[in-house]
């Protein structure tokens, strides 16, 4: 057996060797370093370090530069939020993502961290939620006709109120933000404050409602049903001024206009229809565009 010849003196040994020529010389430094390596991995097999451990580990990079490099290409031609497209959340879009700062508008925002989860202590299913008009507060409706509220910025529980005998389909706040109105599954209709006190309850349909739209005055509201109508209400006095008909099957949702006298319905019959809440004659129009059940609006 012959031993292996002396291996040269590194001039760079002092500082690591190819290493310190890897770190400090850049590219060409790690192609020397790779190509030495290389050579005596044929020179000899036997050493352990130049043995077969198994697949190598190809580790992902990040990139923090990216954002702020697309940043300073797109400031030229970019004045501000007016020139710079909304955020999409798809896939494709991650390579259109600008830094952080740049972005002052919270209305272009995506949940990406979990916060809390808040338990009743009846468990039901929850239909339908929404916030009280200073936003402090959200109200649940649940499956056993019960209105939770709890406190937004501890997410803990504040208050039960066994509002209706029947599961809670639909609840929405009126444009003066004075008055909430809820509905069930026996097409009953109630009045809540915003101190959340019942002062109205009366019978709107024979089937369960399924959503609630206010008009931008606050003095009206439309209710939709599974009973295929719409009624139009009048707030104070808890009276019926019109009925649309036109749908073929259940209507699931309904939204007025925020500024025009217009209505519209999805149906479970697939379609949407736009409707003129002061005449109960035909719907204005009909759109065809679904395969499905229509849920909301």
């Amino acid at each position: 057996d012959h031993a292996p010849p002396p291996r040269a003196q590194d001039p760079d040994a002092a500082y690591g060797g190819g290493r310190y020529r890897q770190v400090t010389l850049g590219a060409q430094g790690r192609f020397e370093y790779a190509q030495q390596h290389n050579y005596q991995r044929r020179q000899y097999p036997e050493r352990k370090q130049y043995q077969n451990r198994g697949p190598k580990l190809n580790r992902k990079a990040v990139d923090f530069y990216q954002t702020i490099i697309r940043h300073l290409n797109k400031r030229t031609y970019q004045r501000d939020d007016r020139d710079r497209p909304m955020m999409l959340p798809t896939a494709q879009y991650k390579g259109e993502f600008e830094p952080v700062f740049e972005y002052t508008n919270p209305a272009q925002a995506f949940c990406t961290r979990y916060v809390h989860t808040s338990i009743n202590k009846q468990r039901a299913p929850v239909n339908c939620c929404t916030w009280t008009p200073e936003g402090r507060r959200l109200i649940t409706a649940s499956q056993n006709g019960e209105l939770t509220l709890w406190n937004g910025k501890e997410f803990n529980f504040e208050h039960l109120e066994p509002a209706h005998d029947y599961p809670i389909r639909a609840m929405t706040w009126s444009y003066d933000d004075m008055w909430m109105v809820t509905s069930d599954d026996s097409g009953t209709l109630k009045y809540w404050q915003s101190s959340m006190t019942n002062v109205k309850e009366f019978k709107g349909h024979t089937e369960p409602i399924r959503d609630l739209s206010f008009a931008p005055t606050s003095k009206k509201f439309a209710s939709c049903s599974d009973d295929r109508m719409i009624h139009v209400w009048d707030f104070a006095e808890c009276k019926k001024e019109q009925t649309l008909k036109g749908h073929g099957w259940d209507v699931k949702t309904i939204d007025w206009h925020p500024t025009k006298g217009l209505i519209a319905s999805g149906s479970k019959d697939n379609t949407v229809k736009l409707w003129d809440p002061r005449s109960a004659a035909k719907e204005l129009c009909t759109l065809h565009g679904h395969n499905n059940i229509i849920n909301t609006l």
